[in-house]
């Protein structure tokens, strides 16, 4: 695929921009994170990858409501340079869009937001928030707590890791060791 986007720094701007939210940042770190893993995993490109993944939720904090977010996002990534793959696949990430994830970037997408968050979320309540104290056995346990990560859809979880072929556990474990090289940045002690 001929690159047809901006480069990171500007989808990073992008995000300073429109997020102020510490933890949403993070989020948006963590999430890039991931989809690198991914796309170096399955032979991708990772700077597409990692550009769906840090601008997944740029436009929350000023678009949080179902038919905003990601939809006004789009026009703005649009009016940026940013392709509409990228575009489609981070609306493919909410659900109530209705759209289809026909490919492994949009299944990554949905598979790696909410899941990435809830396996941050565990590590920050471990006694040295140290990822290396995570296993996938502690956050499938987190998962049927549901007053813990509330906000955490667990129907997303399950349908992203089905999407992506995979085992719950295998892609928790995935995610921890795509985590663990950014554990700094993150605020989740290496």
């Amino acid at each position: 695929m001929i690159k047809t986007w901006p480069d990171r720094e500007i989808a990073w701007a992008l995000l300073c921009e429109y997020t102020k939210n510490p933890s949403l940042l993070k989020h948006g770190l963590a999430v890039e994170a991931v989809m690198r893993a991914l796309a170096h995993q399955h032979a991708e490109d990772a700077e597409l990858f990692g550009l769906v993944g840090l601008l997944h939720d740029f436009d929350y904090e000023r678009f949080p409501e179902i038919g905003q977010h990601t939809i006004e996002g789009g026009k703005i990534l649009l009016e940026h340079g940013f392709a509409d793959v990228i575009v489609r696949a981070i609306r493919s990430h909410v659900t109530e869009n209705g759209l289809s994830r026909d490919s492994l970037l949009e299944r990554g997408i949905y598979a790696s937001d909410e899941l990435t968050g809830f396996v941050v979320a565990v590590t920050l309540v471990k006694p040295n928030k140290s990822l290396s104290e995570v296993s996938a056995s502690s956050v499938k346990k987190k998962l049927k707590d549901k007053g813990f990560a509330r906000g955490v859809n667990r129907q997303d979880v399950y349908e992203g890791v089905a999407g992506l072929g995979v085992t719950l556990e295998d892609y928790v474990v995935f995610i921890i060791e795509a985590l663990k090289p950014h554990a700094t940045v993150l605020g989740l002690n290496p």
